[in-house]
Formats: structure tokens, C-alpha cells, sequence
């Protein structure tokens, strides 16, 4: 291995390995110096503390992402915290709303769950949102202490989601802290270096969050209302509706998405060759390769969501 001037970081430019512990602070508090080297030394790199390839660069990112041997679903089977191919009987209910979820699916499933989840979210209904959002965030500031310092993620950030999802979903406010510890026990999942217990305790949140959400759903078939689960089981395309396991899948998908991706999001999955169609996200490094700068901002944003998953 070769050491670059970055201390924590080691990178052999012909095996193309790189070694980065992903929770050194150095690397937490400024990720962009290692990503930056890493764009410069290889477009391509195994990052041995994750155990899996990464590439950088607009063009090989842009050309895998289109190039359909490649997709989200892995032929191999689903991994657990002991590799591929081991009993998975302890993750029953945590891979019962995976089964379902959007993010782990292939077309043509995944574009008959997207088509009618939409149904659900018309401009009409997103919009309706907007002025609740404006009073909720006007709230939300008005407690702070005047003078004195606030951290915005307890204070803000996270409160204002749960929220208006709670809401969204027509369950009580109340139950926001229980909604949000189902949703990090989940998340917990796609974090580097999960072990038995993390898979143990996000089985159990997948199990308590889907009987929660049940009970709710066969309330709203009884009274249906205005909520996203009134509207999600209302949804149809062609005569085809949710069923109650692609319906919870949803509503926890949501959540978790909704929440954890102002947390920031703190998921990143590999490409799977020979796995069919749409593509998981690529970690993509360093400055864009357009050469006009327009991808930047977004790439600012793709690379804090990486990074995030290092923590």
C-alpha cells in the first residue's frame, strides 16, 4: 500500500485497494480531501473496509447506471451480518417489508408499486401541505430561546418531518418518538459494520412498525378518510390495487425515507452484477467531469449522503 499525503488513507494504485477507516474523524469532519485524491488516483477502487467496489467520475457513473446487467436485486441472495446464504429466519419480518419496498425492487414490480404510490401523491395533494408545513416551521423556530445557541437537528430538523408524516398518514402526532425509533432501528440495517444484534433489534422495530400500521389500515378500509393510508388503499391502475403487505411496505418506506433522508439519508448499496434494471445510487467522488459545473451542488448532496453512511 501506498500512503498519499493524507495520513489516514492508504491506496495501492495497482491491486487499485484502498484503505480508509470510514469513521476516522479526520475523514468525517472533511470526506471531500480523500474524495478528491480518490478521483485523481482511480476512476475505479475496492474500498476493503466496506468490501465492495466504488467508482467515481461522471462517464463511468453515468454508463453503469444505464447499463442493465447491472441493478438493485442481487442474484446471489440478500446478505446478512455473516455473508450470503445463511439461515435468515431471524430477519422474517425485517425481509417481510423489505419484500415490498420499493428500494429493493426491479421492474417490472417496482414500476406497478411506483405507479400506484403516486396515485397517492398528486401535486393537488402535495401542495395542500404547504401551508401546515409554513405554520409548523414558524412554530417550531418560535420555541427557540432568544440569544441563546440551538442545535437545529433536535430542535428543527427532525421534529418537522415526523410531523407532518404522522400527519400525512393520519396516526397520532404522539406517536412520533416510537415511529422514529422503528425507523433508525430499520435504518440501522445499510449502516457499515452491522452485527447479529443490530439485525436482531431491526427485526423486531419491522415487526412492531408493520402491526401498527396494520391496525391503522384496517381502520381506514372501515373510515376511510383524507390521510396518505386512505388514499394509498383507494389507489388503483388498471383495475390493480396495493395489497395490505405492498401497503405497509409503502407507509414504513415513507417514513424511513421521508425521515432518514433528512437525517441525512444513511443508505448506500452496491450494483449487483447481473442483477436486473434500475440501478442502486454509485459513489461518486470529487468535482464533476461535465466540465460546465453544473453537477456539483448535486454531487455535494450525493457525497454527504455517502458519507453519512460511514457513521
Amino acid at each position: 500500500m501506498t500512503k498519499p499525503t493524507l495520513s489516514y488513507l492508504a491506496f495501492d494504485p495497482a491491486t487499485r485497494r484502498l484503505q480508509l477507516d470510514p469513521r476516522e474523524p479526520a475523514f468525517f469532519l472533511n470526506p471531500y480531501e480523500a474524495y478528491g485524491f480518490l478521483h485523481q488516483a482511480s476512476n475505479g477502487f475496492f474500498w476493503e473496509e466496506f468490501g465492495f467496489w466504488c467508482f467515481g467520475g461522471f462517464a463511468d457513473v453515468n454508463r453503469l447506471l444505464r447499463d442493465r446487467r447491472f441493478g438493485r436485486q442481487n442474484p446471489a441472495g440478500i446478505p446478512d451480518s455473516r455473508g450470503i446464504g445463511q439461515d435468515r429466519s431471524h430477519l422474517k419480518a425485517f425481509d417481510g417489508v423489505e419484500a415490498n419496498s420499493m428500494l429493493e425492487l426491479e421492474p417490472p414490480v417496482h414500476t406497478r408499486l411506483r405507479t400506484l404510490v403516486n396515485r397517492a401523491f398528486v401535486s393537488r395533494q402535495v401542495e395542500r401541505l404547504r401551508p401546515r408545513v409554513e405554520v409548523l416551521a414558524n412554530e417550531l423556530i418560535d420555541r427557540f430561546e432568544p440569544g441563546k445557541s440551538v442545535d437545529l437537528l433536535p430542535a428543527f430538523a427532525s421534529p418537522l418531518p415526523i410531523i407532518i408524516i404522522a400527519e400525512m398518514l393520519g396516526v397520532p402526532v404522539d406517536m412520533g418518538p416510537q415511529l422514529l425509533d422503528w425507523s433508525h432501528r430499520m435504518v440501522a440495517m445499510y449502516i457499515h459494520g452491522r452485527t447479529r444484534e443490530t439485525e436482531d433489534t431491526a427485526n423486531r422495530a419491522a415487526r412492531e412498525f408493520s402491526d401498527f400500521l396494520r391496525g391503522y389500515v384496517t381502520e381506514r378500509r372501515k373510515n376511510p378518510g383524507d390521510d396518505l393510508l386512505s388514499l394509498l388503499i383507494s389507489a388503483q391502475e388498471d383495475g390493480q390495487k396495493l395489497s395490505e403487505d405492498e401497503l405497509v411496505s409503502s407507509a414504513i418506506l415513507l417514513l424511513n425515507a421521508g425521515h432518514e433522508d433528512r437525517a441525512p439519508d444513511r443508505q448506500c448499496h452496491p450494483l449487483h452484477p447481473g442483477a436486473r434494471r434500475r440501478p442502486a445510487p454509485l459513489l461518486h467522488l470529487g468535482a464533476s467531469d461535465r466540465g460546465d459545473g453544473r453537477g456539483v451542488p448535486a454531487l455535494r448532496r450525493a457525497v454527504a449522503h455517502v458519507h453519512a453512511l460511514c457513521l
